[in-house]
């Protein structure tokens, strides 16, 4: 064997213990008791759906289903085994739901207890013909198998305006089984201070639709049981704490001030009648200051907006720094944020954009297989470790952790997401009504 040869070998055989070496302590770096954890690997979005007509809300069954509402058709429709199956589960009549609005079928939940409790709900704008009247509703469909039997309306809010805005819809259930549902003031700022008013706040109810006994009005004659907090706008994103259980709103404001709020029972976060994007009062105020004692947002975005969408809190194995963080989407700079807060959860540390999506983010929700989901008008993606690549070396990747053998000392970024301290904004599109 020529000397080459033999040179060749060496090297390679070097270099393979290397890499198992370096894929050895990697391990055992990451799952020794009381390690630190590691970075975040950069990420991609990997689709599970495409073609789709505005998946607006998606919803995880312990049986390994998923639902998801599309905003325009009504429909409820079910990817089983990684598959759409052909007949949607259910399609909710006269659905009120153009693209160029924000009404249709808005929010998706299924009960806690699904599929042993049958119930799938859904919030939903109702084009009542009949009475000349269009207005909200949150409705309950019975399950059986993949195809929804019968349904009954549980809440009916109060009809519409003209304005085809700020309708909210998120629901949800709390970590007490409770179900939540934010409501839009449908462009009326007054109705967001009306105590006796569905709009512009956020409802705690049992799950037949009834006032949950524990809410801040319950019981009152002069507030409207339901509710939980008011001096809303418009909200799109709802999520708790998965180690405070606290609740969290993401809110659009006008052309200034969105928001993430951080809700306490019975508080006023201040939109009204009196809001301005002018100065004084200084931003956030000048948006939140109508109403008793106003709850600031712990995090805004001043001018441009985002427009802020659902959210989530991070609790997957992929991302090990974002643990615990509140991930949110975006519908005007098609941003995937993560928001790192404090202990307390009270306040924002840093934010860091993970990726931008191809589109507007419609849902954000972490699945019952551990990864993150969202949504788009046309594809419901997961959130994955994107391969990494280099000019030299060799590319592994390893129970989600990408790590490259490099000879030459050349190192690679493992987060490839950008950060930025939070009173930083950036350059978006056109805002969402």
């Amino acid at each position: 064997m020529i000397p080459r040869t033999r040179l060749v070998i060496a090297v390679v055989l070097i270099a393979a213990i290397l890499i198992v070496a370096g894929l050895a302590f990697i391990w055992f770096s990451l799952t020794r008791p009381g390690a630190p954890p590691g970075p975040n690997p950069a990420v991609t979005l990997s689709p599970v759906q495409t073609g789709l007509n505005w998946p607006v809300a998606l919803a995880f069954a312990s049986d390994g289903r998923v639902f998801y509402a599309e905003k325009n058709t009504g429909a409820i429709r079910i990817i089983e085994n990684g598959a759409l199956l052909p007949t949607p589960f259910f399609t909710l009549p006269n659905t009120s739901g153009p693209i160029a609005s924000e009404r249709g079928l808005l929010g998706l939940a299924l009960d806690p207890g699904f599929p042993a409790s049958p119930w799938v709900y859904a919030y939903q704008t109702y084009n009542d013909a009949a009475n000349a009247s269009t207005y909200n509703r949150i409705v309950r469909v019975r399950a059986s198998g993949d195809t929804g039997i019968s349904f009954s309306v549980i809440l009916r809010m109060p009809n519409l305006s003209s304005a085809t805005n700020h309708n909210g819809g998120v629901i949800a259930f709390s970590p007490d089984g409770k179900l939540w549902a934010v409501v839009g003031e449908n462009a009326d700022p007054n109705l967001s201070q009306d105590h006796m008013s569905l709009l512009g706040k956020v409802l705690r109810m049992n799950s037949d639709g009834s006032a949950a006994a524990g809410n801040p009005f319950y019981g009152s004659l002069s507030w409207e049981n339901r509710v939980y907090t008011y001096g809303h706008r418009n909200m799109f994103g709802l999520a708790w704490h998965p180690v405070t259980g606290r609740a969290y709103v993401t809110e659009n404001g006008p052309n200034c001030n969105d928001e993430v709020n951080l809700l306490t029972a019975g508080s006023n976060y201040g939109w009204g009648p009196s809001e301005t994007c002018a100065s004084p009062p200084l931003p956030p105020l000048n948006t939140n200051r109508d109403g008793p004692s106003p709850v600031l947002p712990i995090r805004y975005w001043g001018i441009p907006t985002i427009a802020p969408t659902n959210a989530a809190f991070y609790t997957g194995s992929l991302l090990p720094q974002s643990r615990n963080d509140l991930i949110l989407g975006a519908y005007n700079d098609n941003r995937l944020r993560d928001l790192q807060l404090t202990t307390d959860g009270t306040g924002v540390v840093s934010e860091t954009v993970l990726l931008t999506a191809p589109a507007a983010i419609l849902d954000v929700e972490m699945g019952r297989d551990g990864f993150l989901w969202l949504t788009t008008p046309t594809t419901i993606y997961r959130l994955v470790a994107a391969a990494t690549t280099t000019s030299v070396g060799a590319v592994f990747t390893i129970a989600g952790l990408s790590g490259i053998a490099i000879p030459s000392g050349e190192t690679a970024d493992a987060r490839q997401a950008s950060s930025a301290p939070v009173a930083s904004y950036s350059p978006v599109p056109s805002r969402k009504p």
